[in-house]
């Protein structure tokens, strides 16, 4: 049977005979001239076998006549938990950037494996001006893929060694060389770390990192027994304490990157009948609301999420409304050390 003409093509049948993206058929149709000629051909040459006729509200995207951005949750696991405070955080400070601006919000979700085609198809189906991507499990080159996208975009809680990328981040070297220099001042030496998932996670991996470039500037080493590798869930941080526990030679303080895996490190001592404090000291980063409500009092790193979500929201609209000759910016918003019960003095 003879398969019947589509009678209305879009911009994604056009990108798949061509075999682009469709935010390179995007730059095409609005004349960008940072393409490739063979490219450019391939793709007019799709058009005109398609017969493909420019959607006018479509082509408004590059225009920008909405008033209307998008904050796009790019996630490796299949749910992502819009409760945890990272992200309601992140949501309240652009929520109010929106509502002084007098813009619209949209918010999109995308788990499993990092597709730009798609993330491509979702920008293009909802017609919003810029995207405010928050993807903290995207790989390096990956997250170069978002370069050229079809709107303007700015990366919250992430970042990529490229200048011309825009994003907007907490300072983790600054932050982590701060609370274990605060461990090493109360005189521990032995000091453990439970990480985030660093295979995934630019930003576990950035935290071990400086954790054991910190401890080798004061003379200090870190066997391969004190680093147990969590994937940020309580579950994970509890599970991490008993190995530590279960070691001959314990650590006196361990660092967790991030406050629910302290939390769980704190339950199962606990359990033990030991004191945090007291038997080892425990620090983490974020500053949940958790992290100060009885039985914990955590010292911990705070991460102003809102000041993040804040700033990258700002700048993005700034890019929205000056597109030509546009500078990338980079951001890194400070942190400060929140000192409570959980760290104490290593004993004589």
């Amino acid at each position: 049977m003879k398969r019947k003409k589509n009678l209305n093509p879009t911009i994604y049948d056009v990108a798949d005979k061509a075999g682009v993206s469709i935010s390179t058929v995007s730059r095409a149709l609005n004349k960008k001239n940072n393409l490739k000629e063979l490219t450019r051909q391939k793709i007019f040459k799709a058009i005109e076998d398609l017969d493909f006729k420019a959607d006018p509200f479509a082509r408004s995207l590059v225009v920008k006549q909405f008033n209307l951005l998008e904050v796009c949750f790019s996630w490796s696991s299949i749910q992502i938990n819009l409760e945890n405070e990272w992200y309601l955080g992140l949501l309240n400070g652009i929520n109010d950037v929106v509502q002084e601006k007098r813009y619209g919000l949209l918010i999109n979700t995308i788990s499993g494996v990092f597709d730009l085609q798609e993330v491509d198809r979702r920008v293009a189906r909802t017609a919003v001006d810029g995207v405010l991507m928050v993807s903290p499990y995207l790989k390096e080159e990956e997250l170069r893929q978002l370069k050229d996208f079809q709107v303007p975009l700015v990366l919250i809680g992430c970042r990529v060694n490229d200048p011309s990328v825009d994003y907007v981040d907490c300072d983790n070297e600054k932050a982590v060389a701060e609370i274990v220099e605060h461990l090493i001042k109360k005189g521990h030496k032995k000091i453990a770390c439970i990480t985030g998932e660093i295979n995934i996670s630019a930003n576990a991996a950035d935290r071990l990192r400086e954790f054991k470039q910190t401890m080798k500037r004061h003379g200090f080493t870190v066997p391969d027994s004190f680093v147990v590798e969590g994937d940020f869930s309580k579950g994970s941080g509890a599970k991490a304490m008993k190995k530590f526990l279960a070691l001959k030679e314990r650590p006196t303080a361990i660092f967790a990157s991030n406050d629910l895996m302290a939390l769980g490190a704190w339950d199962s001592l606990l359990e033990e009948g030991l004191k945090v404090g007291k038997d080892i000291s425990l620090v983490g980063f974020d500053d949940i609301p958790q992290a100060s409500t009885a039985p914990y009092s955590l010292t911990t790193i705070k991460q102003d999420y809102r000041e993040i979500s804040t700033q990258a929201a700002r700048l993005l609209i700034e890019k929205i409304q000056n597109p030509k000759g546009w500078k990338a910016r980079q951001v890194l918003v400070p942190t400060q050390l929140i000192v409570r019960q959980s760290c104490g003095s290593k004993k004589k």
